[in-house]
């Protein structure tokens, strides 16, 4: 239960962050914000240590380390897929794909689900491709592009969370404070080396801000619902995510929501539901 309950929280930070850092990412180039939303996102990261701890030993700073890599490559996928399409669809393919990955290699492993586990499982898949259709009225509209972004951001994404579930389960924070570190040391590298090839509107420093706290707090949640639980339960619920992501797209950009992502996203309250009670 408490896997559950934190694979939750994770999945509505996650999605929250990614709203605000895909639409800062709209308004200017992704390398122009994501110094902010990670610099944010690490000082978050310190801020919780003193309440939650961190063992930096080899292993979880092994796990930082991978975390990191395929974070930092993360990061900017996810929020270039983000700003040249719609929220939903880009988010749900890399949800599928950072679901699917983590628990497939989890079964692989020998973990063992309920039947209602393998239901709640199938279901979850089939609400976040329920919510990835889109409308062809979308501003932003379907692309080549947009879909081979996604798919590798998914890749990418599924690697920044086994990094992090390979963690000792007394290493607290320790393997995201690597991880921030490495990707902030990245991201500023490259930054500053091409910082004026960089185009774009002035960057909106308050929803890099939102998404940052919002990301930190989410990988938080993920480190230890990974260890109060399986990988592939837990991977599942977060990469929920998608449903919050278009929820903020439809309330606030007001992009279109149609019938079958709302049947999506009452899939994906029943599917956490099944695997409550698995």
């Amino acid at each position: 239960m408490t896997a559950i309950f934190l694979s939750l929280l994770a999945a509505g930070l996650y999605g929250v962050g990614d709203f605000w850092g895909g639409l800062a990412s709209r308004r200017t180039n992704i390398l122009r914000i994501l110094p902010t939303i990670l610099f944010t996102g690490s000082l978050t990261i310190f801020a919780l240590i003193p309440f939650l701890g961190a063992s930096f030993t080899p292993d979880s700073i092994r796990a930082g380390v991978i975390a990191g890599v395929f974070g930092t490559a993360g990061f900017v996928l996810v929020y270039s897929a983000l700003a040249i399409g719609p929220m939903g669809v880009a988010s749900a393919i890399i949800a599928v794909l950072a679901a699917g990955i983590p628990y497939g290699l989890d079964l692989i492993r020998g973990t063992h689900l309920s039947a209602l586990g393998v239901i709640g499982s199938i279901l979850a898949f089939v609400s976040i491709l329920l919510v990835c259709r889109s409308t062809e009225e979308a501003t932003h509209p379907v692309t080549r592009k947009l879909i081979v972004l996604s798919v590798i951001a998914g890749f990418a994404v599924a690697g920044f969370f086994l990094g992090l579930a390979l963690a000792p389960q007394d290493s607290g924070l320790a393997p995201i404070t690597v991880t921030r570190g490495i990707q902030l040391t990245m991201v500023i590298i490259f930054w500053a080396t091409r910082r004026k090839k960089f185009t774009g509107d002035k960057p909106d420093h308050k929803m890099g801000v939102g998404s940052g706290i919002a990301d930190a707090l989410a990988a938080a949640a993920f480190i230890f619902a990974t260890h109060s639980g399986s990988l592939a339960v837990v991977a599942i619920v977060t990469n929920l995510y998608p449903a919050i992501t278009l929820l903020f797209a439809h309330f606030v950009i007001h992009e279109k929501l149609e019938r079958h992502q709302i049947v999506g996203m009452i899939g994906a309250c029943a599917s956490v539901g099944l695997l409550t009670l698995a």
